[in-house]
């Protein structure tokens, strides 16, 4: 499928023309459907990259880094993913005292939880959490 292609199929359906100011949720989506139609043949280039002994050692690793990040995540992004996870752990509200709660009282917290995760999602904290044991610099 060529980029003339791409830009026809775009424009009939509707929305803002394409180029750099049309990045859509729709359009986006779209390119990601068509590399995951790739995914196992990129896959399959990758070991076949990582096991050739002949290949030079720094595209050996970073095939072998690219196949780990891919499976695992990033070493910063699964920081970030494991500290969000221990945020969710844990409710200092008991079933019994919501149980107890009037619709009003319930719909107070209601409000103050949307309030409240409408600006935590707006702020996400990337900082590195060095793992225990790491040498300081």
């Amino acid at each position: 499928m060529g980029k003339e292609s791409l830009i026809s199929q775009a424009k009939k359906k509707g929305g803002r023309p394409p180029g750099l100011a049309s990045v859509t949720q729709r359009n986006v989506r779209y390119v990601q459907k068509m590399f995951q139609e790739h995914a196992q043949e990129a896959m399959e280039t990758m070991l076949e990259i990582m096991r050739d002994e002949e290949a030079d050692h720094a595209v050996r690793l970073k095939a072998s880094n690219d196949i780990l990040n891919r499976g695992f995540g990033t070493p910063v992004s699964t920081q970030v993913i494991m500290q969000l996870d221990e945020k969710d752990k844990g409710s200092a509200v008991s079933g019994a005292q919501i149980g107890q709660a009037s619709t009003d009282e319930l719909q107070s917290v209601l409000a103050t939880l949307q309030r409240y995760l409408e600006a935590e999602s707006k702020t996400v904290d990337v900082t590195p959490v060095m793992p225990d044991g790491y040498p300081e610099s």
